[in-house]
């Protein structure tokens, strides 16, 4: 009776592992052997706290090597995820560099990134959607959320800030062109009117 009720206790405590492993992120790193930038996000990740504890790093080969950019194992998979990820707003997606990162979906950039612990966290609440695994699986079912033109990708947020800086700039040219001009007028309407005075009292004196 001790070993059975021992036994239970044991699957019961063991039982918070099982379910905390099968809920780990997922952080799929798409590579190419030789990427110096693939090394340094790989050592990143394995370096924050939740390492292994709330996600898992997963790596996926792009490229065999830098330089000659031969297909590697998951090159098809590489380019079906980052055109998927590119259509439902995410500009930085390209299977054409590394590292590529992708996380549920959330996150898609083809790019280091020295900030995602917290993207991580996000999901961790949230939960992983796990598009990469959909997709690698063959599902149907492998929504990605089109994100809005401000999305957190980088080009689209320069792009909105430069016509928004462009704007302002004409503002600022159009008041100064508008005071420039009020200044000339004001300064012929003066000069007219002390010409005027002038002849007016050279008038006076001859009479």
């Amino acid at each position: 009776m001790k070993k059975i009720l021992s036994a239970i206790v044991a699957m019961i405590c063991c039982l918070p592992l099982v379910v905390s492993a099968a809920d780990k992120v997922k952080v799929y790193v798409f590579f190419a052997g030789g990427c110096g930038a693939c090394e340094a996000q790989f050592e990143y990740l394995e370096g924050l706290e939740g390492y292994n504890k709330t996600f898992e790093v997963v790596k996926k080969e792009l490229y065999e090597q830098v330089g000659e950019w031969n297909q590697g194992a998951d090159y098809d998979l590489g380019v079906k995820v980052a055109n998927a990820f590119y259509e439902a707003g995410y500009t930085d997606a390209t299977y054409e560099a590394t590292p590529f990162v992708v996380i549920s979906d959330s996150y898609a950039a083809s790019i280091y990134n020295s900030e995602l612990e917290k993207v991580i966290n996000e999901v961790a609440k949230t939960g992983d959607k796990d598009i990469v695994g959909c997709m690698e699986e063959g599902r149907s079912d492998c929504n990605i959320p089109v994100i809005a033109q401000t999305g957190n990708t980088g080009n689209t947020n320069g792009s909105t800030t430069s016509t928004s800086l462009g704007s302002s700039n004409m503002v600022i040219v159009m008041t100064a062109i508008i005071s420039t001009i009020i200044i000339v007028a004001v300064y012929l309407v003066k000069s007219t009117m002390d010409k005027t005075q002038v002849l007016e009292a050279l008038n006076n004196k001859k009479k």
